[in-house]
């Protein structure tokens, strides 16, 4: 099947999903496999690069067990919406992040200079870039042959 080609068996729903879990895969499953690579590969790198800059810790979820609702704990750190849709990706992240957060040697630790902004900007953006592809491999399993 060529990239220019769509499986028309997948139901959108389960192409985005795929495309959550990993970047890239709702392009492979509906059997465009070299865009699905493109996008694996550029969005993972965008999100590692964020963390290559400043650290794991810029991946950091709001704290759901705080004072107030929980849409005021998550816009404490609105950058978590994007870096979240990144998948499992971002949740490993943050997992490890927040067990970082709790160890003796890294307690203190945080980044809050400049290049903790632009690693911060790095992991964000990749979500985002990932959400345009999950709507977007979505939207070509909906519409095959229109592509």
């Amino acid at each position: 099947m060529s990239d220019a080609q769509t499986n028309n068996n997948v139901p959108p729903p389960l192409v985005a999903l795929a495309g959550w879990l990993l970047p890239g895969a709702g392009y492979w499953i509906i059997g465009q496999r070299v865009r699905a690579v493109t996008v694996c590969v550029t969005i993972l790198a965008v999100f590692v690069f964020g963390i290559l800059i400043s650290g794991i810790r810029v991946v950091q979820a709001p704290d759901l067990s705080g004072p107030g609702s929980i849409p005021q704990r998550i816009l404490q750190r609105p950058w978590f919406i994007g870096q979240i849709l990144n998948g499992p990706v971002g949740l490993a992240a943050a997992y490890v992040s927040d067990q970082l957060a709790e160890s003796p040697t890294y307690r203190n630790i945080e980044a809050k200079a400049r290049l903790a902004e632009i690693g911060t900007l790095y992991t964000a953006i990749a979500g985002m870039l990932n959400l345009l592809t999950i709507i977007d491999s979505a939207n070509r399993a909906t519409h095959w042959g229109h592509v």
